[in-house]
């Protein structure tokens, strides 16, 4: 490791030489009288203070030949077939010149002659191409060099700040406009001011020149930027034993499903999945047709807390999935049916914590997004795969090729789980060495950080976990029935609970917690705080059988409305009640102005009436009521009006 056996070219002898000391010379042959001879000294090519002192010496075209930048080829992977083609040519020229230069000096002529006829140049190109490879030693040298001006513009100064003003003011903003629209607004100030125009491939090039997090900051996308390249490193706090964390979420498989009768495709289905954070075990999952929602989910979790003996022996899988348990931490997103009401219920009841993932970081849920990720190429060899898009599938017929019930790849998919996935090498924090099922072993018998878990306890009752999972509705008793989904369910233990039910209290705070499953609604289940149990409920109508809420919503659909066919009735007979009551409001108003209009001539008159018009038919008659002292008090106050003239002098007269 420190000194390498060297043998020296002009008698053989074979020396140990301290690598520290050796530096790779400028040419790596002695300089051939044959070729040209020059007086230079090695150096290292590190050593670019040298470098002018070596090439002040030599001739213009030896120092072309010291400068000369060597062209790096792409990777294996990237690179196009004329390249390769004069990288083999390239690699067969060095062979055959490497030749030449170990040949004694009598044969040299001669197979330079011949390597001109091979690659078809001349003897003077010939030699050029031997001072190459004395200088630099290798087959990439004898490739199309590197521009000597490479990386220097040979634009104007005046073009190349109008090209940054342009990319300032119209790309690198909110509203970028595209590169040929901004070409057309550069190359016409540059016509305007008289400057030489420019090619879209150089306004790329000075694009490329502010780096791709600035120009997205620029552009108002902090966040794309953020997330592209802010680092994501670091520890999940707590992460230190099996079951101290799980992620929960949801994908689709991309594989499309036949049906278990006939065989057809329908469609493709929804994965909803549990993994320890600690060792990357699946400790559950959930496949369904139906979109993500509270029942899939409780689904999942039931069977990440339940063993999984009894469920392995039922799909006929070996193996050993040693997962159960309740965790301490169930990280989810904010999707409703994995922040709903039945993951608090199930939160409260077994005593676990449900911490939400930062809403826009989803590096958060890293480990259950790259377990995503493995299962989905691993399902690109499945029969009837989608693929990850419509360009890689092309014209593959996913449904004509589908070959899977759910059930079916339910057992495949476990099987890839328990006999692969769980003791497959894995990569990231805390897994170098070790598999899911060693390091889950680890954490329960031997502790990693901390002291051994342990095992976790067993749930005692599986139906009462698979019950608290489901999705539940809070309805109050009423006369010993529960009336969920337009149905009435009954048991006899329902009746001393209805008895007992305070009625004094607010309808809230008599409302029972009841669980049902969407896929029988025939059967739900009250819970009971009194003796912490769930009590069963069945129809009260005995002759109804088992149906899904689906197939119940889809009944009530086809049963459609009662009320539908008499729609033109009941339209007719609103308009007949709406002019009912505008009749009736034009009568009112008419009967208020002519009583409006007799006041207003009464009130106007010369001589006013004695008492009023038109008598109310409610209106009393309040001299019935008076006693005669009232009347005769109220003569008194009356004082008898004056007598026109005429009318006093025909009295006199009577008299």
């Amino acid at each position: 490791m420190e000194r390498v056996l060297a043998a020296r070219l002009t008698d053989g002898r074979h020396e140990f030489l301290p690598i520290e000391d050796l530096h790779p010379p400028v040419f790596g042959a002695v300089p051939d009288q044959t070729l040209e001879s020059i007086d230079v000294v090695a150096v290292s090519q590190d050593d670019s203070a040298t470098q002018p002192e070596v090439t002040a010496g030599c001739s213009a075209h030896m120092a072309r030949l010291i400068k000369r930048q060597i062209r790096t080829l792409p990777s294996e992977q990237a690179i196009t077939r004329e390249e390769l083609t004069l990288r083999n040519k390239a690699v067969k020229e060095f062979q055959e010149t490497i030749k030449v230069l170990e040949a004694p000096r009598s044969e040299r002529r001669k197979l330079i002659q011949a390597m001109c006829k091979r690659f078809g140049y001349n003897q003077a190109t010939a030699y050029r191409r031997l001072k190459v490879v004395q200088m630099h030693g290798s087959a990439d040298a004898l490739l199309r060099s590197v521009r000597a001006d490479a990386g220097q513009s040979r634009l104007s100064p005046e073009v190349q700040e109008t090209i940054r003003t342009h990319l300032a003011k119209h790309r690198f903003i909110a509203e970028p406009k595209t590169l040929p629209d901004i070409l057309e607004l550069i190359n016409g100030h540059c016509r305007k001011s008289g400057l030489d125009e420019i090619a879209l491939s150089t306004l790329r090039g000075f694009e490329q020149e502010t780096t791709l997090k600035k120009k997205l900051e620029a552009q108002g996308r902090k966040k794309k930027a953020a997330d592209a390249f802010r680092p994501k490193v670091g520890h999940l706090p707590n992460n230190d034993y099996p079951l101290a964390i799980a992620q929960v979420d949801h994908t689709p498989v991309q594989i499309c499903f036949v049906d278990e009768q006939y065989r057809q495709p329908i469609g493709d289905a929804w994965l909803t999945l549990v993994i320890d954070t600690y060792s990357r075990m699946v400790l559950g999952f959930y496949l369904t047709f139906e979109a993500p929602s509270t029942l899939s989910t409780g689904l999942a979790l039931a069977n990440a807390f339940l063993p999984k003996e009894e469920y392995l022996r039922s799909l006929d899988v070996t193996g050993d999935w040693p997962c159960w348990g309740f965790p301490d931490i169930i990280l989810v997103d904010n999707a409703v049916e994995l922040n709903g009401r039945m993951m608090h219920g199930a939160r409260r009841r077994y005593r676990f914590t449900l911490r939400d993932r930062p809403v826009g970081a989803p590096n958060f849920g890293g480990h259950v997004e790259s377990a995503f990720r493995t299962f989905m190429y691993e399902l690109k060899t499945v029969p009837g795969t989608k693929f990850s898009n419509p360009v890689e599938r092309g014209e593959y017929d996913s449904e004509g090729r589908a070959i899977f019930t759910i059930r079916e790849f339910e057992a495949f998919f476990t099987e890839f789980l328990v006999n692969d996935y769980h003791l497959g090498k894995h990569t990231g924090e805390g897994m170098e060495g070790t598999v899911p099922y060693l390091k889950w072993r680890q954490g329960i018998f031997e502790g990693d950080i901390r002291p051994p878990a342990g095992l976790p306890d067993r749930p005692t009752d599986p139906l009462a976990l698979r019950i608290s999972l489901m999705p539940f509705e809070r309805r109050a008793l009423r006369n010993g029935v529960v009336s969920m989904f337009d149905e009435n369910y009954h048991s006899g233990a329902l009746t001393l609970l209805s008895d007992a039910v305070d009625l004094t209290k607010p309808l809230e705070d008599r409302k029972f917690e009841v669980r049902y499953d969407p896929r029988n609604i025939s059967k739900v289940w009250l819970y009971s705080e009194v003796t912490n149990e769930y009590l069963e409920l069945s129809f009260a109508d005995l002759r109804k059988g088992p149906i899904s809420l689906w197939e119940h919503k889809a009944k009530k659909r086809r049963r459609g409305d009662p009320s539908a066919q008499f729609k033109d009735q009941r339209y007719e007979s609103k308009l007949r009640r709406e002019g009912m009551k505008a009749k009736a409001a034009k009568i009112t108003k008419q009967q208020r102005l002519e009583d409006e209009k007799e006041r207003q001539r009464a009130a106007g008159a010369l001589v006013q009436p004695l008492g009023p018009l038109r008598k109310s038919p409610s209106s009393v008659d309040k001299k019935a009521v008076l006693d005669p002292d009232q009347i005769k008090a109220l003569r008194q106050k009356v004082r008898a009006a004056p007598l026109p003239q005429a009318m006093s002098r025909k009295t006199n007269d009577d008299r």
